[in-house]
């Protein structure tokens, strides 16, 4: 993905993956609209130690803004894009706050209004990308949105699903339970480990889809070892035959 080095850019897309939580995307926003950053942008408790705008250039003052909006400390620095991931800081206390809100008053009344903040948040994350709210689904991680599509796909026994064997195990492994449970095939690819080109990557796949394929279920950088597919490429050989493509786009 091209990257856009822009913090209004960064900062309101990041604010759109916040789901029930307008509050925090309007302050994501308006904090992206900012003048460039200076001590005064830095979080009473962000770490010490990260350097002023004067002190870096343009590039450099733009990362450290968005480095700002995070609490993990710099002897540990998170790389996990997988199963946990830290927020940013407005995204915590917007969740906080909520669940103090709850805590308060669960009543019926109260918690009516959370249908309405979903709906707000389902609308900013398809208007982040490009599509009409009634394509989006908010769930609580990937694992459960892969066993989603997973269950949802109608397939009948005989049929195949052709699947990355460097998918992330929540995606492959749902397929081998539904395969063991409904008579379906599953087909593993592999790619080589260090591949020369994109078509390396793409021929493999072509060759494992047969007449009997009815899903190619692909993530779209593998946990592993880092290899990132073609994944319009691998989509568009699908869709000519007819192929419902899937991609766990977690790691991406």
């Amino acid at each position: 993905m091209k990257r856009d080095p822009t913090r209004r850019s960064f900062l309101t897309g990041m604010a759109a993956g916040a789901a029930l939580m307008p509050r925090t995307l309007s302050g994501l926003a308006a904090e992206a609209n900012r003048s460039p950053a200076s001590p005064a942008d830095q979080p009473a408790n962000a770490p010490d130690h990260l350097p002023t705008a004067a002190m870096m250039p343009p590039d450099e003052a733009y990362w450290q803004q968005v480095r700002a909006q995070f609490s993990f400390r710099e002897e540990r620095v998170p790389m996990n894009a997988a199963n946990l991931c830290p927020s940013p800081r407005a995204v915590a206390d917007r969740v906080e706050e909520l669940t103090r809100d709850i805590d308060r008053d669960c009543s019926f009344n109260n918690r009516a209004k959370f249908r309405g903040l979903t709906e707000e948040s389902r609308g900013a994350v398809a208007a982040q990308l490009g599509v009409s709210a009634d394509e989006i689904a908010l769930v609580r991680n990937t694992s459960e949105a892969n066993n989603a599509i997973n269950n949802g796909v109608p397939l009948r026994p005989g049929d195949e699903v052709v699947i990355w064997d460097q998918n992330h195990p929540t995606n492959n492994v749902a397929w081998d339970v539904r395969a063991a449970r409904f008579g379906i095939t599953v087909r593993r690819v592999s790619v080589p480990r260090h591949p020369a080109s994109p078509q390396a990557l793409i021929d493999p796949f072509a060759a494992a889809l047969t007449d009997r394929t009815r899903v190619l279920a692909l993530t779209h950088v593998s946990n592993v070892s880092g290899i990132r597919l073609p994944v319009r490429e691998l989509a568009e050989i699908a869709r000519e035959r007819g192929i419902h493509v899937h991609v766990d786009g977690a790691q991406s």
